[in-house]
């Protein structure tokens, strides 16, 4: 089965894969800055949007779905770009098949193990397992059951941006809660590795974002020893909302360069 993805635009391939319970429609702002130059594919990965649901979800399978993406649709020397989860599926995708990336672009994330408490999304995954559908009927519905357990507004803005309605009417989760609740330690607590990507590389890290840390240098570039760590200022973790003047002109010079 190939992934499901909007594509906008022409020219040289850039492929965008989005984090934890989002979906390809989150990145249509990039998609329109970007279409002008690039053909823009924003892909929603396994038990995401649109794309299958599957009971295994793990990077190597993630990054065989990437593949056949890319020989489904004959692109050559394509652009990845990846924020977050999507950001280790780039990573995994690189180092397991180094020849087929032309660049790659990995927003706020690091190869590393993410198991401390203050990077744990698990939590999450309860509270919206307490989400009832039968009496939750709007998006302001959701955000007001959520108030009681996540105080971030923006977490609840992304969260209310993930759910769709069905035929019957009835609102749903936009992602497949149950498998991603199932294989959530293969996705964020195991180390990304076995590999390595000459290509060039880029890193995008939140200012203000606890994911990419000082110490997380020396294993970004044992994997990919050409990579580049910048800092978008005055950005948390969805650095591309939170500064996206500093952000697509860091995406650019990068994308520019020979």
């Amino acid at each position: 089965m190939i992934l499901h993805s909007k594509i906008y635009g022409s020219g040289p391939p850039i492929l965008v894969f989005h984090g934890l319970f989002g979906n390809g429609e989150n990145w249509i702002s990039f998609a329109k800055e970007f279409e002008k130059l690039y053909q823009v594919h924003l892909l929603d990965i396994r038990n995401h949007g649109n794309s299958f649901v599957s009971d295994k979800m793990n990077y190597d399978l993630i990054s065989r779905d990437i593949l056949e993406y890319i020989h489904y649709y004959e692109l050559n020397d394509p652009i990845l770009l990846g924020h977050s989860m999507g950001g280790r599926a780039v990573m995994k995708f690189s180092i397991k098949y180094p020849f087929i990336p032309k660049k790659v672009i990995v927003l706020d994330i690091s190869p590393k193990a993410y198991i401390k408490p203050n990077q744990d999304q698990k939590k999450l995954i309860h509270v919206l397992k307490k989400v009832d559908f039968n009496i939750i009927n709007t998006r302001r519905d959701l955000d007001s059951f959520l108030k009681t357990w996540i105080l971030d507004v923006k977490i609840r803005l992304f969260f209310s941006k993930c759910i769709q309605r069905q035929e019957s009417g009835k609102l749903c989760f936009y992602f497949s809660l149950l498998n991603i609740e199932k294989n959530y330690d293969s996705l964020i607590r195991h180390k990304i590795k076995n590999g390595l990507y000459y290509g060039p590389t880029l890193f995008l890290r939140g200012e203000y974002s606890n994911y990419i840390l000082d110490e997380d240098y020396n294993y970004i570039r044992k994997l990919f020893p050409k990579s580049k760590i910048w800092i978008v200022k005055k950005s948390d973790h969805w650095i591309h909302i939170d500064n996206p003047i500093d952000f697509y002109t860091k995406i650019n010079v990068f994308l520019n360069e020979t």
